[in-house]
């Protein structure tokens, strides 16, 4: 295996070689993509993903979130992002999510193990795959994305082309969206 730096640098040039891929994915529709990084441990990002997910509701089939998990404040945050991503290789990481934003300072992994099953999740299956070489790469390339960007903070965020660091008013948020959409099909929208 590559020595983490260069395991690091290879996954900061497959980010600037297509950073479409590395933000959004391989998109199979015309959604409106939106790079969402976040920080379990961030009041702001509570802030924006609550208005994210109200636009979504309001507006059903027009934005499609990509969450990338960028722990930066601390041993819960970093919990925290592993535990969501280990919940997403069962089929349960909006729930795992939903759960995770309303607790504050998860570092005990009996606690992970409790949250885990009360959402329907094999709990001691999830806190195995959060010690996954697969959970940490995954961790890595958000950490990768954001330093190709210059995310230095959360919440950082894309939608479409536009970029920005910090809540903003779900106003905001709302004509940035409505701006973007107007700008559809953009070259990172065709997967």
């Amino acid at each position: 295996a590559a020595p983490p730096a260069a395991a690091q640098d290879a996954r900061i040039a497959a980010a600037r070689a297509d950073p479409c891929a590395a933000l959004f994915g391989r998109q199979t529709d015309q959604r409106l993509p939106i790079a969402f990084f976040s920080d379990f441990n961030c009041p702001n990002c509570r802030v924006l993903d609550a208005i994210l997910l109200d636009y979504d509701a309001s507006h059903p089939g027009t934005i499609r979130i990509i969450r990338h998990e960028l722990p930066l404040l601390g041993a819960a945050s970093t919990i925290a992002s592993q535990a969501v991503l280990a919940a997403d290789r069962q089929g349960g990481y909006q729930a795992m999510h939903d759960r995770l934003m309303r607790t504050r300072m998860v570092t005990d992994l009996k606690f992970v193990v409790v949250i885990a099953d009360a959402a329907g999740l094999d709990g001691q299956r999830l806190v195995t795959d959060m010690q996954t070489q697969e959970i940490a790469s995954a961790l890595n390339m958000s950490k990768a994305i954001a330093s190709v960007f210059g995310f230095y903070g959360t919440p950082s965020t894309v939608i479409g082309r536009s970029v920005f660091m910090g809540a903003i008013p779900a106003a905001d948020v709302a004509q940035i969206i409505e701006t973007e959409l107007e700008a559809l099909p953009m070259a990172c929208s065709r997967g």
